[in-house]
């Protein structure tokens, strides 16, 4: 066999090589990278929660774990943060829409801020809204029957959905645990209602 020969087969072996490795690594040990996503199983975690206490949002000893609910009710979590005005829009149409559908649904409001500390997540903004320098009116959230939670680094819950900078998202759970909609975007009460009476 000649040289030349030889060395295009090596060369050939060695490219076969290098791609069989590359589809291994991308097609299933880089899987294990990927965060959640549409029709998977929803990956579990434990949030910290905030009660109102004399008037007042604070963090407290309560937890949501999202393997409790499964297999009970849909869950709707929203992921928003203070400076996003699409996210305190929809807000009131997420727990609306709870207080109508409590039975069947559960929606977990989750602060999606990461530079904040844990109390001051919700403190300033909703404990004191004359210091913020939003329109709205927030002391009625206080009022609210849905579940506020807050960002723990601990459990990276922003990286199991990979949220990032476009807040609002919001991810329905169906009551098997699978994910049926994931989406950034800033839905109505009526798109609520569409989206999660189906998997009721």
């Amino acid at each position: 066999m000649n040289k030349n020969k030889t060395v295009k087969i090596v060369a050939w072996a060695l490219a076969g090589a290098v791609l069989g490795g590359a589809l291994v690594y991308y097609n299933f040990l880089e899987k294990e990278e990927v965060g959640a996503m549409l029709y998977d199983d929803c990956p579990d975690f434990t949030l910290s929660t905030y009660a109102v206490e004399e008037g007042k949002f604070v963090v407290s000893d309560e937890t949501f774990t999202l393997s409790e609910h499964v297999g009970e009710k849909v869950i709707v979590l929203n992921f928003w943060a203070t400076y996003c005005q699409p996210c305190r829009k929809e807000i009131p149409h997420f727990n609306e829409f709870y207080e109508e559908y409590a039975e069947d649904v559960e929606v977990v409001i989750i602060n999606g801020e990461t530079s904040m500390t844990a109390q001051g997540l919700l403190d300033d903004f909703m404990n004191n809204p004359e210091d913020v320098n939003y329109e709205n009116d927030y002391s009625q959230w206080t009022e609210y029957s849905c579940t506020f939670a807050r960002y723990e680094k601990d459990n990276n819950v922003l990286g199991l959905f990979e949220v990032e900078s476009a807040l609002p998202v919001t991810v329905i759970v169906d009551k098997e645990g699978k994910i049926k909609y994931m989406e950034s975007a800033s839905l109505t009460y009526e798109e609520l209602e569409t989206l999660v009476l189906k998997e009721i």
